[in-house]
């Protein structure tokens, strides 16, 4: 099979292939020996974009050659997006690619206080952020208000939403990407996306106790509740008043945490079901129960 990698307007090279053994390697170092100095590259997939100097692992683009292989084509066109790299020390793309690598957090914590800081250097601002995501904090409020560095930052740590600019916190993909990995990263979401669901759901996904960050509005919604108190059985006591009261919504909290028995309205406190469901989850919630049912 011939494998031609293009960019949009241009023919790089093209490779042979014969079989899949070590075909991602063949593949990238046939485009870094076409390349121009200070230039790296993106690999064009059907879902995903390869990012020679961010990403990590080959295998999307393994996948997606070996099902071209599989269908048994003659010949396949791969793009690739080229862009300029800046590197003060004008090394090779592989030197650079490996010196970004082994950045410690010392070295990272050191560059992230420089103040002369430009998008320029985002390929090191993505490889800091990438794997201490806390760094976000030292960089300068420009940076802060990057999107694509933001983005890298919350899929590392998603507390540190509350570096980003007021208007990366109304960027619903970054508010998405920032509570998937930590659901208390809500607290710092604009006042409209804490009242989104699909944001809501996946901060309590994560984080059941999250639903205290939730406009009154979730707060209320019993699949919201239902949710939260499913992965952590006191986010109920941020729940409505009116869902305190509900037997299907107290039921699914003692069963995952008796001790939330504390949070329930006093005329459930006399429901005989649930409090066996709170005592057989935690014998201590037997305490909370009405004294005709701990007889």
């Amino acid at each position: 099979m011939q494998l031609l990698i293009n960019t949009i307007s241009d023919n790089i090279c093209c490779i042979e292939i014969n079989n899949l053994e070590n075909i991602t390697e063949k593949i990238i170092n046939a485009i870094i020996t076409k390349l121009d100095s200070n230039t790296t590259f993106s690999i064009i997939l059907n879902d995903h974009i390869y990012n020679y100097l961010i990403d990590d692992n080959f295998i999307k683009l393994e996948k997606y050659i070996t099902i071209i292989y599989n269908n048994l084509e003659n010949e396949h066109i791969l793009y690739i997006i080229k862009e300029y790299y800046y590197d003060n020390k004008n090394r090779s793309l592989i030197d650079y690619k490996n010196y970004l690598e082994k950045l410690n957090y010392h070295e990272c914590n050191e560059i992230a206080r420089h103040t002369d800081l430009t998008i320029r250097d985002k390929y090191i601002i993505y490889k800091i952020v990438n794997k201490y995501g806390k760094l976000l904090s030292l960089l300068n409020n420009d940076l802060k208000g990057n999107r694509e560095i933001v983005l890298e930052a919350v899929k590392n740590n998603g507390y540190v939403l509350l570096y980003a600019s007021e208007e990366l916190k109304r960027d619903k993909k970054i508010v998405l990407y920032a509570v998937i990995q930590n659901g208390y990263a809500l607290l710092y979401a604009s006042k409209e996306l804490k009242g989104d669901k699909e944001i809501v759901l996946a901060a309590i996904n994560q984080n059941g106790l999250a639903l205290l960050y939730a406009s009154e509005e979730l707060k209320g919604d019993k699949e919201i509740v239902l949710a939260a108190v499913n992965q952590n059985g006191y986010a109920l006591q941020y729940a409505s008043n009116e869902l305190k009261k509900d037997r299907e919504v107290l039921l699914t909290t003692v069963k995952q945490n008796g001790l939330a028995l504390i949070y329930a309205s006093e005329e459930l406190l006399e429901d005989k079901e649930i409090v066996l469901a709170a005592v057989n989850q935690n014998n201590y919630s037997l305490e909370y129960a009405y004294e005709e049912l701990k007889a």
